[in-house]
């Protein structure tokens, strides 16, 4: 009966001491769906072409000026610059937590 007692709680403390605490790499580093439009602020126009860079990638917007890109976000918040030909780049904060697609606006210089 003291076998079975001190074997069982052998058991229970090494799965205690080799749990992991749920905070590794994997869970910090996610990849979240970040999509919107990029449009001309003063007439409202789709800009096809668009630069999005976000951290070290780099995406392009379609004809119509819409963008989709599966990111890594590794902090709470991320940030996009925009940039086009004739245009003032544009910096968006990008919130991980959000769902709703970024419509971006870019002025012309």
């Amino acid at each position: 009966m003291k076998k079975l007692i001190l074997s069982i709680c052998l058991i229970v403390l090494s799965n205690m001491l080799f749990a992991g605490n749920g905070n590794s790499d994997a869970e910090k580093n996610s990849t979240k769906l970040i999509s919107g439009k990029v449009i001309d602020k003063s007439s409202g126009e789709e800009i096809a072409g668009a630069a999005i860079k976000i951290g070290d990638q780099v995406f392009y917007s379609d004809l119509n000026g819409n963008f989709s890109a599966n990111v890594t976000v590794t902090k709470t918040e991320a940030e996009a610059a925009v940039s086009f030909i004739s245009y003032q780049e544009a910096k968006v904060n990008i919130n991980p937590f959000s769902y709703s697609p970024l419509v971006i606006e870019l002025v012309q210089q």
